[in-house]
């Protein structure tokens, strides 16, 4: 065997066993057509294209794509386009909440607030611009929402790209000054919604197309929160609410009663049973969990009682949605189907 023919055999091992059994000898007779006459002592390598190729195919197959219909592929491919769906609602909830903060604050919705429009800065400066203009950046999340439930994934993996420029300057600025913060783990539970955007609804998945009526709930659950926050939000306010009512914490309230409403699916009625809910709701609790930690080093001091109960429950929050992943990952991975067995005789891994 060559050198340049082990490493392609190298990188088409991120390829299934089950796959590679039918394809492997076929793709390597391929790749090395494209390499004619090379010697072992020119230290040969794969192409970044070719590479790139098989990085790709092996996200679709193992997502159930390229006419590997396993229904274990086929499972996890239900399973991040699941989790691609529900992280685009929740941040088109979070963006109905930023968008209606922003409106209120400046008195366009109800009475305006003047010391949350002071706290952006004085009038006409940049940074109040910046602030409304990311407050109102929000209601992008809902374009990309709108052609999902369209069952146009192209075009929403094009707009979730477009709903998430906003927040890059403050990760550049963020890292160019070294600043210690939280702000670029903040940026976890989008990114990780457009990364399963993106390989989840790839070339060979399904479009879905479900009632637009749908974008509906996030809208108007934004909307009820802020005057919710408005009516409980005062110095009597108990100190254990404030943790569930940032957007972290806000987050985690939605994922963990996605996850107790599944819970009584899955023990009431299992017919219904799937992996793919407690999969997609474990990958979302992840980076939610990321940002409440990150968010731990950077509170308030700890001296005044009030404080350290509103720490305590940040820590408490945090633990039940590390106990929660754990739990919905061990159930969906229980659930799953049996992996494909090889075609012919080796070690069926992958």
């Amino acid at each position: 065997m060559s050198l340049l023919e082990e490493r392609y055999r190298h990188w088409l091992r991120l390829l299934p066993a089950s796959y590679r059994a039918e394809r492997e000898e076929e793709m390597v007779s391929v790749f090395l057509e494209g390499s004619p006459g090379v010697s072992d002592a020119d230290g040969p390598r794969p192409r970044w294209s070719e590479i790139a190729s098989v990085v790709a195919l092996a996200v679709r197959v193992r997502l159930g794509g390229a006419g590997h219909t396993a229904p274990r592929f086929l499972a996890w491919g239900e399973t991040v386009r699941l989790a691609a769906l529900l992280g685009v609602g929740l941040q088109a909830f979070l963006g109905a909440l930023a968008v209606t903060s922003t409106l209120r604050a400046y008195g366009v919705i109800g009475e305006a607030a003047p010391l949350l429009a002071q706290a952006a800065g004085p009038p006409g400066s940049p940074e109040r611009l910046a602030a409304i203009l990311g407050g109102l950046a929000g209601a992008l999340w809902f374009a990309p929402l709108a052609a999902l439930l369209a069952g146009r994934p192209r075009a929403a993996r094009a707009l979730a790209l477009l709903a998430l420029v906003p927040e890059l300057p403050g990760l550049v600025q963020v890292l160019l000054t070294a600043f210690p913060g939280p702000a670029p783990v903040g940026l976890l539970p989008p990114l990780v919604t457009v990364l399963a955007l993106w390989t989840g609804f790839h070339r060979d998945a399904r479009p879905v197309r479900r009632p637009l009526w749908l974008l509906l709930p996030p809208l108007a659950a934004g909307a009820a929160l802020v005057a919710l926050y408005e009516a409980v939000a005062s110095p009597t306010t108990a100190a254990w609410i404030w943790p569930w009512l940032d957007d972290p914490g806000l987050a985690s309230a939605l994922i963990l009663g996605a996850g107790v409403a599944y819970a009584c699916v899955h023990v009431y009625a299992p017919a219904r049973r799937t992996p793919s809910w407690p999969l997609a709701l474990a990958i979302l609790a992840l980076p939610v969990l990321c940002v409440r930690l990150a968010g731990l080093n950077h509170g308030a001091d700890l001296a005044d009682e009030t404080s350290r109960i509103i720490t305590l429950g940040m820590f408490g929050q945090a633990a039940l949605l590390l106990a929660f992943a754990a739990w919905s990952a061990v159930l969906g991975v229980r659930t799953l189907p049996a992996a494909p067995a090889r075609s012919r005789g080796g070690p069926a891994g992958g």
